[in-house]
């Protein structure tokens, strides 16, 4: 089960939604080359977008604008690259999920936490 930290929610977020840190392991698959699979993890979460770490460099990072099919257990999203970062011995893409088809631990995190704020407003 995933599990998110409630310390690592940023109370400053000023975002509509605040992104929700986890760590699950990820699968990208790009609609434009359906054989590659990119490895990586996810950190962080809301209803319209996923921030996912890969640990080692990629040939090419991906580009704005591009789609990829993003697995993380029984989730499975349509996402579209908002922007993508090399950082240390590895790179950073923050996405736009255009389409949680399948939902998992992911989905279900997100509306759990969705509710629990609701609760509390």
């Amino acid at each position: 089960m995933i599990a998110p930290n409630p310390e690592l929610i940023k109370a400053d977020e000023r975002r509509s939604e605040p992104r929700i840190e986890t760590s699950t392991s990820v699968v990208m698959t790009p609609l434009a080359a359906v054989t590659t699979r990119i490895h990586g993890s996810v950190v962080d979460v809301s209803a319209r977008g996923v921030r996912v770490h890969f640990d080692k460099d990629l040939k090419n990072l991906p580009r704005t604008g591009e789609v990829y099919r993003v697995q993380s257990r029984d989730d499975i999203m349509l996402c579209e690259v908002r922007h993508a970062q090399a950082a240390d011995a590895g790179a950073d893409l923050g996405l736009k999920i255009v389409h949680w088809g399948d939902a998992g631990e992911l989905k279900r995190l997100v509306q759990k936490h969705a509710v629990g704020k609701s609760a509390v407003a």
